[in-house]
Order: structure tokens, then C-alpha cells, then sequence
């Protein structure tokens, strides 16, 4: 009898074992496909440990700070117009004309920042990183890097975007890797961007997961679709740069974000993965949807004086010149996180006629993903 059991409990463990290691060896790697989903974004921000370093002296006033710099208690009459509305009307028709020597505004200073080298070159603006890379490209960094809203770990725009991004659909940005043969080593890659339309997955602590069901959006989000070429080395994903736009509401205002030459770097896992994006951010479009997704009320939260700001944009931008020879673009990075997730298509016939032009090609088929783990 115990010869018999102990045969059985064998048996058991055998299957057992056999049916791990099928799932272990199946993976989320499915048909040389595998999908992701972001749960983590902010503006690449670099803090030494008091702040002196980037920082030396001090962090930017904010709008009320500049506003009772602007117009002191100080027995002078001032109408309405003559105060909040001509302050709103330089917020949202900035010029970079010189500011008022009253205000204060500080651009960050020093030569580290996180980001990626986007133009291949070594100059004179450009950072080096944390880890020693040089040629770092983001002067996003030199223009918010004193602005309290954008530093870590309680910025206000830092959480609330973050937040926002994690809460609404709407913001559920998809990547899906094709053609891949290893997560390790894979000299070519199709990389494609989506919009999804599902809450993010969580574990029983409320914290972000791997192993979620995320469908495309092919209807609303035909314009964040995006298809490039990428590759992988030592685990780390590179894509080759384009233009791109991405969702980015934060419950009002403009819905999107529009940035040339975007690309990823990012270490992958079957779990997921982490990084930075990078690429040179359209100014009016990134300074306008800072003013319709939050008001000036909301921007007192982070100290983020918006008229200062447009200032320091301008005078940091370093791409994209007008016909005038005036930059219209400045480099940023975001650092980044996802989770894997198992990406959701329609049937062929609903994607071949809500195929976008610029992004899908004619004879690219759709597909629904394996989603059975």
C-alpha cells in the first residue's frame, strides 16, 4: 500500500512539475510577441541630496509668490483688470520679452541629468548622466529642474500626472514587440504603440501587475498608433526615432502630448519593463496643455510660475528651428515603468476598415493575441 501511495505521489509531483515547466517555458513571450503596458511616468528630474547642486539658489516662486512680487500690499489702488486678469493674459499670451527683476525664477544649473544622448553628439549644453553617459540631451530638465512641482518625491504636477496616467483610461498607453525571437538579444524588432482601453491590473496590495488583458482602442485611438523598428541588446530595448503623439489628459484640457524624434530605452523582463522615453518636445504644444489641463490656481500647488516658464522654454529650446531660425522644440526625457500585459486586437475584418494610413500598412493583418496564461 505504501509503495502504491508513494507511486501515486510521484505521479502527481511529475505532472505537477511537467505542467510548471510547460507554463515556465511558454511564458509571456507568446507567437514571438509580447506586450506591455505603462504604469509609471515622470518627467526625468535629477536631485542631488540637499538640492544645492542643481538648485543653488533655492527653487522658483510660484504664481503667488510672483503675484504679490508684481503687486504688493502696499496702499496702491489696483482694479481687477489692472492685476489678476493682466497677469492671466501674460500667462496665456507669453512673450519672451525680459521679465520683471522682481521675479524670481531658476533655471537648474550643473552638468548631471538623467536622459538620452537624442542627436549622437557631445556638446556644450549637453549633460552627462548619473551612470557617466555623456551627451544627454533633455534642457526640459534645465528649464523645470527648479520648479517644485516637478521634484521628487511630492511635486504636485509630478503626482497628479502620474496619478491621472494611472487612473484614466484614457491615458493607457500600450507598447506591443513583434518579430522578437529573444527578450535577451534581437537585432530586429517591430515595435508598435497603442492606445488601450482597460484599468490597470493589480495585485492583492494594490500594486501594479503583470499578466492583464488590455484591448486596442482602433476606434478613438487610431492616432496614437505607431509602428517602428527597434532592437534588443543585453536586455535593453532601443527604438528607432519618430514623430508621435500620446495620449496625456489630466481630467480637462488638451488630451495629448506631441513629440519629435520619440524613442524608448528600456530593460525588459517577461514581467516587464523600465527606462526612460526621450525625443524633442513640441513647445506650444507641451506650454498650452499645461495651461488647459491646470490653472494657474493649480499650478500655485507646485510653485510653477507658467509665464516664467514659456521664458525659460524658449530660451532652452535646441531643435526644430522656424522659418525664422527660432527653435521650436526642446529635449526631455520621462522615466518610465510597465507591466506586461497581453494585448488585445480586433478581429480582422473591424481592424482592416478602422486601420489608420499613417500608422497600419494595408496588408499588416490583425490579430487577438493568446491571452490564456
Amino acid at each position: 500500500m505504501k509503495t502504491y501511495k508513494s507511486a501515486l505521489l510521484i505521479a502527481a509531483a511529475g505532472i505537477a512539475f511537467g505542467a510548471a515547466s510547460a507554463h515556465a517555458e511558454e511564458g509571456a513571450l507568446k507567437n514571438r510577441t509580447i506586450g506591455y503596458v505603462m504604469t509609471n511616468k515622470n518627467v526625468a528630474t535629477w536631485q542631488s541630496a540637499d538640492g544645492k547642486t542643481e538648485c543653488p539658489n533655492g527653487l522658483s516662486d510660484g504664481p503667488r509668490e510672483q503675484f504679490k512680487a508684481l503687486y504688493p500690499d502696499d496702499g496702491t489702488k489696483r482694479t481687477f483688470v489692472d492685476t489678476q486678469l493682466e497677469r492671466e493674459g501674460q500667462i496665456w499670451n507669453p512673450t519672451t520679452e525680459p521679465e520683471s527683476p522682481k521675479l524670481v525664477f531658476h533655471e537648474a544649473t550643473g552638468n548631471t541629468a538623467i536622459g538620452l544622448n537624442l542627436d549622437g553628439k557631445v556638446g556644450p549644453k549637453d549633460f552627462t548622466s548619473p551612470d557617466g553617459e555623456k551627451g544627454i540631451d533633455n534642457q526640459l530638465y534645465r528649464v523645470v529642474g527648479c520648479v517644485n512641482s516637478y521634484r521628487g518625491p511630492d511635486g504636485s504636477y509630478r503626482h497628479f500626472v502620474e496619478e491621472y496616467m494611472q487612473k484614466f483610461n484614457y491615458n493607457r498607453t500600450l507598447i506591443e514587440l513583434t518579430d522578437v525571437d529573444s527578450l535577451a538579444n534581437d537585432p530586429d524588432v517591430t515595435v508598435t504603440l497603442y492606445r488601450g482601453k482597460d484599468p490597470l491590473t493589480l495585485d492583492a496590495t494594490g500594486a501594479f501587475t503583470s499578466g492583464g488583458t488590455q484591448r486596442v482602442d482602433m476606434r478613438w485611438g487610431k492616432e496614437f498608433i505607431y509602428k517602428l523598428k527597434g532592437k534588443i541588446v543585453d536586455g535593453v530595448l532601443t527604438t528607432t526615432p519618430a514623430d508621435v503623439t500620446y495620449p496625456e489628459s489630466q481630467a480637462r484640457g488638451v488630451p495629448m502630448e506631441y513629440v519629435h524624434d520619440w524613442r524608448v530605452r528600456l530593460k525588459l523582463s517577461e514581467e516587464g519593463a523600465s527606462g526612460l522615453m526621450g525625443g524633442y518636445i513640441d513647445i506650444d504644444r507641451f506650454y498650452n496643455s499645461l495651461g488647459q489641463n491646470w490653472s494657474t490656481h493649480h499650478r500655485s500647488y507646485g510653485m510653477e510660475a507658467m509665464a516664467s516658464e514659456y521664458r525659460s522654454l524658449r530660451r532652452n529650446a535646441d531643435a526644430y528651428p522656424d522659418k525664422d531660425g527660432h527653435n521650436t522644440a526642446i529635449s526631455g526625457a520621462w522615466e518610465v515603468r510597465f507591466s506586461q500585459a497581453f494585448i488585445m486586437h480586433p478581429d480582422a475584418t473591424v481592424a482592416s476598415s478602422d486601420a489608420p494610413n499613417k500608422t497600419l500598412a494595408k496588408d499588416t493583418p490583425a490579430k487577438t493575441t493568446d491571452i490564456a496564461r
